[in-house]
């Protein structure tokens, strides 16, 4: 086993780096950065998991050079909204459109012109697909959608929506269509949502769907596949998006380090305590895991094994790692950190902690995991 990246995807990976040291000192507001959105693309972040115009993927290449750009201190939560246009709107795009899907909407998903959004949230169902009430009735020349969507990230500026919604009477996941909706389409209204604890710079919305047209060429995929592209964009979520809130863990734990490092009592330095340097070694062992799991998990993507089990224990190591990470440098720093020096160490809390529920909470891991061991051969 060979655990050496690349040489061209270390020399991406650290030119990604310093792009992000450039522009680390944006400040996250309550909308999208567009132009630093626009430089990333322009540095080629979205190309960074292919050429998908033709069809080429690179999970490991995505999950490197976002985990650098975390490092490089670009904000969490720009990062996060970019994740998700990439990861669950461009890569399911990519992977079940047809060619003219493909040529109407890719080339704006990756040079950033067109911001993508993966609409499944409902206000009622929550993220569970067997509660999706959103429905699809036949028209003539398409569909006519009626429903909510809710905490859809990027919904104030997405051009595109990759929307699940339920085309028959089948109960369950199986029922279940995808539909490409443009901003514009008639019938469909989109509203801010501005009480989120934390991404404050990956701005959420909630979706109206009244009788919203669609032609019929707006289906991804087959009428009732809204599973398997769901289970792309899942799988390509759970996997890469956290990956730059690794990097910016990284980052807080080196700034950590160093200050506690120069901070003295009567005695010397802090660190010289067990109960100090015991604590920050646990977080570099369990942040490195983390890494592991998810580089594993890309690694099964660009092998092209539908993988479901991996990507729930990345999501799960690399969502509970951050947090963790984030939670105890907070108390480290202790007063410090109260006044947000040397970084802000609030916010990365408050971020991470959106990290637990985005592409399924912890116990949504848990259930996927825990089907697996039943479904494994016991033992003779």
């Amino acid at each position: 086993m060979d655990f050496a990246l690349p040489a061209e995807l270390r020399d991406r990976a650290e030119r990604a780096r310093r792009f992000a040291e450039g522009r680390a000192t944006a400040k996250a507001g309550g909308a999208l950065d567009l132009d630093t959105w626009r430089a990333a693309a322009s540095f080629g972040l979205f190309g960074s998991a292919s050429d998908l115009a033709a069809g080429g993927k690179s999970a490991l290449a995505a999950f490197v050079l976002f985990e650098a750009m975390g490092r490089g201190g670009l904000d969490r939560s720009l990062l996060f909204a970019m994740g998700a246009h990439l990861f669950g709107c461009a890569i399911p795009i990519a992977a079940h459109g047809t060619e003219a899907q493909r040529g109407k909407w890719l080339a704006g998903l990756v040079d950033g012109s067109i911001v993508g959004a993966l609409a499944i949230t409902e206000p009622q169902g929550g993220s569970s697909l067997d509660l999706i009430q959103t429905g699809a009735g036949e028209a003539p020349g398409g569909v006519v959608l009626n429903g909510e969507k809710t905490l859809v990230c990027n919904a104030p500026d997405a051009g595109v929506f990759v929307l699940l919604a339920r085309q028959n009477a089948i109960k369950g996941p199986l029922g279940l269509s995808a539909f490409l909706v443009p901003r514009g389409a008639e019938g469909l209204s989109v509203a801010r949502i501005d009480s989120t604890l934390g991404l404050k710079a990956a701005p959420m919305g909630r979706l109206t769907l009244k009788d919203c047209f669609v032609p019929a060429d707006a289906m991804l995929g087959r009428a009732g596949s809204g599973l398997r592209v769901f289970a792309t964009a899942m799988q390509w979520e759970r996997t890469c998006l956290l990956a730059c809130f690794l990097g910016a863990a990284e980052r807080d734990l080196a700034a950590c380090v160093g200050a506690l490092r120069a901070r003295r009592d009567a005695d010397g330095p802090l660190m010289r305590h067990q109960g100090v340097s015991h604590a920050l070694a646990r977080l570099k062992l369990t942040l490195e895991a983390a890494r592991l799991v998810g580089q594993r998990g890309a690694w099964a993507i660009d092998r092209g094994t539908a993988d479901t089990t991996t990507a729930a224990m990345a999501k799960l190591a690399l969502s509970e790692a951050v947090a963790e990470c984030a939670e105890k440098t907070l108390k480290l720093m202790a007063g410090s950190a109260w006044q947000g020096r040397p970084l802000d160490f609030g916010a990365a809390l408050a971020d991470a902690l959106g990290g637990l529920f985005a592409s399924g909470t912890s116990e949504i891991q848990l259930d996927i995991i825990a089907r697996s061991l039943s479904s494994e051969p016991r033992p003779k």
